[in-house]
């Protein structure tokens, strides 16, 4: 895989599970973006465009999502093709930035490969809901599957998007978060709803090394303050960073402020 200048790409490679597939662009620090339940590599957009004169980053369709293969159903598992990812594209330690659902990614993988991971980013999410393998769908959820699998994809899209963002979202982003939510596909979705449902990471967030940004939106009702809490209390090298006026899609709702955060967190020189 050749480096680039700062254009964006998408390409893909074969890991064990099969295809994943993501999009690459620019230079400088390692970063790897892992997106939400709801969302693909293309949720991140505006830090591929904003972010590439400093970093070089890689944001991958999660198996199961965009034009990656599926893999298995735990979290384990989707860590698993993470870290068989991030050997493949850097030899050293990279940053991880994992938002909702790519953040319960991000912190198994820094428990699992600590010294892979130089610092680390956890975007509107919390430690898995830990529910049993019996109950591991719980209404809200298997409501969710239905509507994707039932609904034509541009309402799913809106229904969903209404659900991550506040009222008076800027109507292009709300169409945005709608049109990457619409391409949803069940499969990849399910397993990665079951995932979350079965984790439960607060008992092990000690084995955290990196340094590590947690980032809350105040009109975040998917992944509120209140579920991030356990990050605060539990990862020993923490700082927090809560957005006003912002819902579950800071990235596209406020770049200017989330880039400008990132910017300063991963940009920042090991020593200080």
């Amino acid at each position: 895989m050749s480096k680039l200048e700062y254009g964006e790409r998408r390409t893909s490679m074969r890991l064990e599970h099969g295809v994943l597939s993501f999009l690459h662009a620019g230079q400088g620090i390692p970063v790897v973006l892992f997106h939400g339940l709801n969302g693909n590599a293309e949720s991140w957009r505006y830090q591929l465009h904003d972010l590439a004169h400093g970093m070089e980053m890689w944001a991958w369709d999660a198996p199961g999502y965009g034009d990656s293969d599926i893999a298995g159903e735990t979290l384990d598992d989707l860590a698993g093709v993470a870290i068989e990812f991030i050997k493949r594209i850097s030899p050293g330690p990279v940053n991880l930035l994992g938002h909702s659902m790519g953040g319960l990614v991000a912190m198994r993988v820094a428990m699992l490969e600590p010294d892979r991971v130089r610092r680390l980013v956890l975007s509107c999410t919390h430690p898995g809901h830990g529910l049993s393998a019996a109950a591991a769908t719980d209404e809200r959820y298997q409501r969710r599957l239905r509507e994707l699998q039932e609904l034509p994809g541009p309402v799913y899209g809106e229904r969903r998007a209404r659900g991550m963002l506040p009222a008076d979202t800027d109507p292009a982003v709300f169409q945005k978060v709608a049109r990457i939510a619409a391409r949803s596909r069940p499969e990849g979705m399910s397993r990665a709803a079951l995932a979350i449902q079965r984790a439960s990471l607060q008992a092990e967030l000690d084995r955290i090394r990196a340094p590590s940004l947690v980032i809350t939106g105040d009109q975040d009702r998917v992944a509120p303050l209140s579920k991030a809490e356990p990050l605060l209390n539990g990862i020993a090298d923490v700082r927090h960073l809560a957005l006003e006026g912002l819902g579950h899609a800071p990235y596209m709702e406020d770049r200017r402020r989330y880039n400008a955060a990132l910017i300063d967190f991963l940009l920042r020189r090991d020593t200080e």
